[in-house]
């Protein structure tokens, strides 16, 4: 469920909050409205404080029974948990069955338990009935549901059926989208639009720095990152944005600093973000010489959710990067044996070969890998070998796994052989620029 940042910021709720919490501490809470119990409870899920917004939910809920917004906020705490009759219980608890958040909640339950075509089915259905001055923000609320379960494509879908909305609201929207279906490049536009009707928006130079990042323009998302920061120093994503984006640049010691930053600032950091981070620090204090603190970094995942092989791999690289090829070897068999050869695991292990020039290795082990029958048609990895095989010559080879690269993966051809093409040449074209520069060549 995305969150208002701005609202939450804005004076307005910030009285609110404070008369609420000062009422509190006194020991006579505060009467609110329905919608004020929401708002503070989706600012306490917002900041982490779970327990204090199911509290002040369950309170609001003793006054309105039967309101709209507080049994959505259940009903989506039940889903969370994957409670569904929980959550349908809710939803039937709502008396205004004709309000939208009814309506929304409805589909949002059947997205949840798999039935998305139904979901759709019956979202299509209302959008016939609705009146003409409420069909702008009926569309943008169904592509939030969406986007907010990670179908962007469906989100994007339903945007095109209001291609004439101009606000800021739609355009937003369609950045996010754009984003989720990997056209980066007109992402960036509508969120330019944006700042250049409101430069001082941290969450729009943010979201620029993201559609930047992932389009690969290291040193463009590191300048947005950087007018986030310049509007607010202690930015949460800003800091983020700007670490990541320093890492891929190589500037690793920088990197480590606003990694550190964030994590100082930071008030509610999920499980895989964490991991992230602590990978992405082991690894700039390995790229720096300082190989005890990288392990020691890395140990910082030990208390969090994550896949204890592919950890062991960061570690083996980190030992690899130092020298220490015998300890690195052990490592990686272990995360092999025990991911029962799973190919990630194996694209990694190849990748940290790669990364510390031992081409010949990566190419022999990725080979026999690639030779099992099982694994003929796994679609990661094969930008990689292709590389191995530009580095060794052997051109043949190499066409042959650019090919599959560029056919089973797109996305990692480009990030991996990117810098062999014209900077703006699509992976749908590598094969055949190639084919055509190694003829000439001979």
């Amino acid at each position: 469920m995305g969150y208002d940042e701005e609202f939450f910021k804005s004076e307005e709720f910030q009285d609110l909050l404070k008369r609420y919490e000062s009422s509190v501490e006194e020991g006579n809470p505060l009467f609110l409205d329905s919608d004020d119990y929401v708002d503070i409870a989706d600012y306490y899920n917002y900041t982490g404080n779970y327990d204090k917004a199911e509290e002040l939910v369950d309170r609001g809920l003793e006054y309105y029974p039967n309101d709209t917004l507080l049994n959505v906020f259940k009903a989506r705490q039940a889903l969370a948990d994957n409670d569904f009759e929980l959550a349908e219980k809710y939803a039937e608890t709502i008396e205004d069955k004709d309000a939208p958040d009814y309506h929304y909640l409805k589909a949002e339950i059947m997205i949840a338990k798999g039935q998305k075509d139904n979901a759709d089915d019956y979202l299509v259905d209302l959008l016939s009935d609705m009146p003409t001055d409420e069909l702008a923000d009926y569309i943008k609320d169904v592509a939030n549901l969406y986007l907010d379960y990670d179908n962007d494509g469906k989100a994007y879908e339903w945007m095109m059926r209001s291609q004439d909305d101009k606000t800021d609201d739609f355009k937003e929207l369609m950045g996010r989208a754009l984003l989720g279906i990997g056209k980066y490049k007109d992402s960036q536009k509508m969120f330019n639009e944006l700042i250049d009707q409101d430069p001082y928006s941290t969450k729009y130079w943010n979201a620029l720095a993201s559609a930047q990042y992932l389009d690969q323009d290291y040193n463009a998302a590191v300048t947005s990152s950087e007018y986030a920061l310049a509007i607010d120093p202690k930015d949460p994503q800003g800091l983020l944005s700007k670490a990541n984006g320093l890492y891929q640049l190589g500037n690793y010691k920088d990197a480590i600093e606003f990694f550190t930053r964030y994590l100082d600032v930071a008030e509610d950091i999920d499980n895989d973000t964490l991991v992230h981070i602590f990978e992405e620090m082991a690894l700039s204090y390995s790229e720096i010489g300082n190989t005890e603190e990288a392990l020691k970094t890395l140990d910082e995942t030990s208390d969090l959710e994550c896949d204890a092989n592919a950890i062991k791999v960061v570690r083996a690289h980190i030992l690899l990067t130092a020298g220490r090829n015998d300890e690195a070897a052990e490592l990686f068999g272990q995360a092999v044996l025990n991911s029962n050869a799973d190919p990630d695991i194996v694209v990694r292990c190849v990748v940290s070969m790669l990364d510390n020039g031992l081409v010949e290795e990566s190419y022999t082990s990725f080979k026999a890998f690639l030779s099992e029958d099982k694994n003929r048609n796994i679609r990661t990895g094969h930008a990689y070998m292709a590389l191995c095989c530009y580095e060794l010559g052997k051109d043949k080879e190499f066409l042959k796994y650019l090919n599959k690269s560029v056919e089973y993966n797109p996305v990692e051809a480009r990030t991996v052989l990117g810098s062999l093409f014209p900077k703006d040449m699509q992976p749908s074209e590598y094969y055949d620029y190639m084919k055509k520069n190694l003829k000439n060549k001979k």
